[in-house]
C-alpha cells in the first residue's frame, strides 16, 4: 500500500500549514506501510470469565449506549485520525459514511490545520455532511489551546466546521517533543481553558493520544472541568515510532535519539482506564491497543464507557478508497459488534451495565497485576 507524494496530496499555502501538510501525509503514510505497534499490549494481562450456559438469547445482547445526549448502536468509537490534505478529506468521507451507517461515534483529527487553511476545511466539514446524526468529536491540541494568541473564536471555529457534539482537548506532550518544533509549553493552558469552560456549554473531553493518564494528571483536570475522557494509553499505534521512521534521514542526533530512547514510554492502557475511574465518574472512552470486541469488552469491565479504534479503521478505509466503497470499514464495525456480543453473552450477561465495573467477570495477572499492585 502506497500514498502518492503527488499534487494531489499536498497544497501549499504558507510556510506553516505546507509543514504540517507534510507531515501529515508522512504520518498516514508510515502508519499505512509499517508495524508501529507498542512491543507489549496490557490487555492480554485481563482474562474475561466464561459462563458455560448462558441462560440469555443470543441475539437479545443489547449494546446500546449513550454518549452524552444521543443514542449509539454500540460502545465504538472511530478516533482521531487525520484532517488536512485531500486524501484526508476521502479517509474521513468514507469513515463517517460507515460510522453513520452502523451508528456509532466518530472523533476527527486535529483541526488545527483548518484554522490555518481554508481549503482544509472540507477535510473535516465532509464528516458532518455524509452523517447528519451521530456523535462527532472535534479536535483541538492542548499546544494551541496554550498559544498566548489563543482566540476563543478558533475553539467556535472547530465546533463548527464539523458541528461538533462534543470537543476533544488532546495532550500529546511527548508527540511535540519528539518532533522538530513542536509545541513544548502550556504554561497558559489552565487560563485559556477556564475562558473556554465559561463560555462554551459543548461537552468537553481530555484526550491523551499514546501515553496515558496518570492518576494525578487525571485528577487534576477533572477537577478543571473535563466531561469526559478519551484514555490513549500505551499499546496500540505508537506515534514515536513513527516519528523515528520520519526522521530516519534527520541531521539532529539528539531529536532523533529521542525516539528511540522514548520509543516504549507511556502508562498502559488498562491501567490509565483504571486510574481514570477511580477518581471520575464521566464517561470514558478507552483507546489504545484495542484490538477486537474482546478488548472492548475488558476496557467496560475495567469502568470505561466506550473502546475507540484507530489504526484499524485506517486501513479498512484506505482499503475502501481503491474499490470507492465503504465495505470494508462497515465489515469491521460489524465484525467488532459480533465479538462483543460473544463477549457478553459467553459471560452470560446481557447489556453493558452488567459488565462495567464487575470484578467477578474478569482476572488480572502478570505485569499489568504488578502495575496496579505498586
Amino acid at each position: 500500500m502506497k500514498i502518492r507524494k503527488d499534487s494531489n496530496f499536498k497544497i501549499t499555502k504558507t510556510n506553516q500549514s505546507d509543514n504540517i501538510f507534510q507531515r501529515k501525509i508522512d504520518h498516514l503514510k508510515i502508519a499505512i506501510e509499517h508495524n508501529n505497534q507498542y512491543k507489549e499490549n496490557y490487555f492480554d494481562n485481563i482474562e474475561l470469565l466464561h459462563y458455560s450456559a448462558p441462560e440469555i438469547n443470543f441475539k437479545e445482547v443489547d449494546l446500546s449506549a449513550k454518549f452524552f445526549t444521543k443514542e449509539v448502536s454500540a460502545p465504538i468509537c472511530i478516533t482521531a485520525i487525520t484532517g488536512g490534505p485531500l486524501v484526508s478529506k476521502e479517509i474521513n468521507k468514507t469513515l463517517a459514511k460507515a460510522a453513520e451507517e452502523e451508528q456509532i461515534i466518530m472523533s476527527v483529527g486535529s483541526q488545527r490545520i483548518g484554522l490555518i487553511d481554508n481549503e482544509s476545511i472540507e477535510s473535516f466539514a465532509i464528516v458532518r455532511d455524509v452523517a447528519p446524526n451521530i456523535p462527532i468529536i472535534g479536535n483541538l491540541g492542548v499546544g494551541q489551546i496554550s498559544d498566548p494568541n489563543f482566540d476563543l473564536d478558533e475553539f467556535q471555529e472547530c465546533i463548527q466546521m464539523i458541528k461538533a457534539d462534543a470537543m476533544a482537548i488532546h495532550f500529546n506532550a511527548l508527540h511535540e517533543l519528539v518532533q522538530d518544533k513542536g509545541d513544548i509549553s502550556y504554561k497558559n493552558f489552565i487560563q485559556n481553558f477556564r475562558l473556554i469552560r465559561e463560555r462554551f456549554n459543548i461537552p468537553i473531553i481530555a484526550k491523551e493520544v499514546g501515553t496515558g493518564f496518570n492518576f494525578d494528571f487525571a485528577l487534576n483536570i477533572d477537577k478543571l472541568g473535563f466531561d469526559g475522557f478519551d484514555i490513549g494509553g500505551a499499546g496500540g499505534t505508537n506515534f514515536t515510532a513513527i516519528e523515528q521512521k520520519r526522521q530516519i534521514n534527520n541531521t539532529k542526533d539528539y531529536t532523533r535519539n529521542l525516539t528511540e530512547t522514548f520509543r516504549e514510554w507511556g502508562i498502559p492502557t488498562p491501567v490509565s482506564i483504571i486510574y481514570v475511574r477511580n477518581i471520575s465518574k464521566k464517561p470514558i472512552i478507552a483507546t489504545g491497543g484495542l484490538r477486537n470486541g474482546i478488548d472492548i469488552a475488558k476496557s467496560i469491565a475495567l469502568g470505561a464507557d466506550f473502546g475507540g479504534f484507530a489504526h484499524k479503521f485506517l486501513l479498512t478505509a484506505w482499503e475502501d478508497l481503491k474499490e470507492h466503497r465503504i465495505t470494508k470499514t462497515l465489515k469491521e464495525i460489524r465484525t467488532l459488534k459480533n465479538e462483543l456480543r460473544s463477549a457478553l453473552w459467553l459471560m452470560n450477561l446481557s447489556n453493558l451495565k452488567q459488565l462495567k465495573l464487575n470484578k467477578d467477570k474478569y482476572i488480572i495477572f502478570g505485569k499489568l497485576y504488578q502495575w496496579l499492585n505498586q
